[in-house]
């Protein structure tokens, strides 16, 4: 198992998408780019899509929280997770610098966690596939 970032095109999603649907084990995530401007917009809606726990109304994801919260997904109870970033062209399009920096963190720190990582530093952790794919 490696678990990668694709560039893929849209008639290519649909395939792998109706391929994770129709796996009960897996968790699909869907981003459109385009309604991402800004670090407060992409952490709001990874918590969302991803259900993190909330520890309160008023609590405030940072940086560091959402790191460790996408490298624990244990509330979510699946085998698998993929992430689809739909319109990747205008994700982040105005803060290259953000942009870059999360697939950074996927490419070096969560997807490398998933692949071996979880195992070597969580008691009871299960290495699982987990899957970017950006789309253009």
């Amino acid at each position: 198992m490696k678990n990668k970032i694709f560039n893929i095109t849209t008639a290519e999603i649909e395939g792998i998408k109706s391929k994770v649907e129709q796996d009960s084990t897996g968790f699909l995530a869907e981003i459109d780019g385009k309604y991402i401007s800004t670090l407060e917009e992409y952490l709001s809606c990874v918590s969302e899509l991803f259900r993190f726990p909330m520890l309160s109304d008023d609590y405030k994801l940072s940086w560091d929280g959402y790191l460790d919260w996408i490298r624990d997904l244990d509330w979510l109870g699946k085998d698998s997770y993929t992430l689809i970033i739909h319109d990747y062209k205008s994700f982040l399009a105005n803060d290259l610098e953000l942009k870059k920096m999360i697939m950074d963190d996927f490419e070096e720190i969560i997807l490398p966690w998933w692949q071996e990582d979880v195992e070597k530093f969580c008691v009871g952790g299960k290495a699982k596939p987990f899957n970017v794919y950006l789309v253009d």
